[in-house]
């Protein structure tokens, strides 16, 4: 742990440096970032068209493909915002935000990849058993094909965005402040993370359980970082949670309108709290023995 919140030591941290890295990832994320869907916004109302609109969930009676990658500019440019950051603000590497190591585990970002998508599309599975009717095929080839290409592309990317923003960016700049106390940086930065999440539509149906889900998420992929000592589990599990979504089984009312091979008639945020819960737990089961070997190791002192 204290080597992945060391990590920003390798660049410069006065307190302006902050304030000019948070105030620029703030305006090319949710302002500049923000551009294309307001312009969708302007033209699903003013054009004229009956078929086009706006309502509280988005944009209807837009190609839902063109929507998408409206909205995944934002992550574009919130991705770009980081680099800028760090790079010239604070003159340290992008790697530094995910790890100590000299290289990028593609091996760890896929085993945590694999591991949740394997969990969410039990849990999945599962609902779609014990509510006949919820889950109704709707899938549209001719969309969903060019889509996918797009949703491997751009999702890594959104997820990516928020991790490097939220576990790396925020949580190493909590760990200069001497905080090291990995239950307290957990549970901020699932604060940190929670918030800004009960803006999508769907936290509508119950914004406090939403919450809830939300701040659990961020704290146990907080969490999971830190006891690996790098962020390649948490930005897998990430991408396979919004990948799985986006593909398989997105839902009615949503932030991100998808294609996907299934719809979700009905957000029951009770079980995808429970559910979610449960599939946390496991995750961090999967990988705590690696966790408690690892630090065994470096617990041996060498005999000379």
């Amino acid at each position: 742990m204290d080597r992945y919140l060391d990590l920003a030591r390798a660049g410069k941290n006065d307190w302006w440096r902050y304030l000019l890295a948070v105030l620029l990832i703030v305006f090319l994320w949710q302002g500049v970032g923000a551009l294309p869907t307001l312009f969708l916004l302007f033209w699903a109302i003013f054009d004229g068209n009956p078929q086009t609109d706006m309502t509280y969930t988005g944009v209807t009676g837009v190609n839902v493909l063109l929507t998408f990658v409206a909205l995944m500019f934002g992550s574009l440019c919130f991705l770009l915002a980081i680099f800028l950051a760090v790079r010239f603000i604070h003159r340290r590497r992008l790697l530094t935000l995910i790890t100590p190591e000299p290289r990028f585990s593609f091996g760890r970002f896929f085993q945590g990849f694999f591991v949740w998508f394997l969990l969410v599309g039990l849990v999945a599975v599962g609902e779609a058993l014990l509510y006949p009717g919820r889950y109704v095929w709707t899938l549209d080839l001719p969309r969903f094909l060019p889509f996918i290409f797009l949703a491997l592309v751009l999702i890594p990317v959104q997820t990516s965005a928020e991790e490097l923003f939220f576990r790396g960016y925020l949580l190493q700049g909590l760990g200069q402040l001497r905080l090291r106390n990995i239950w307290l940086l957990s549970l901020i930065s699932g604060l940190l993370f929670g918030p800004p999440h009960l803006l999508n539509p769907e936290a509508q149906a119950n914004p406090l359980l939403m919450l809830v889900y939300y701040v659990s998420m961020g704290a146990v992929m907080a969490y999971v970082t830190l006891r690996d000592g790098r962020l390649e589990l948490a930005l897998g599990l990430h991408a396979a949670n919004n990948l799985f979504a986006a593909l398989f089984a997105n839902a009615t009312v949503t932030a991100l309108p998808t294609p996907s091979l299934f719809t979700v008639m009905e957000l029951d945020v009770v079980y995808s709290l429970l559910t979610a819960l449960a599939g946390l737990l496991i995750f961090v089961l999967v990988f705590a023995g690696g966790w408690k070997k690892k630090a065994e190791v470096l617990q041996v002192t060498p005999v000379a």
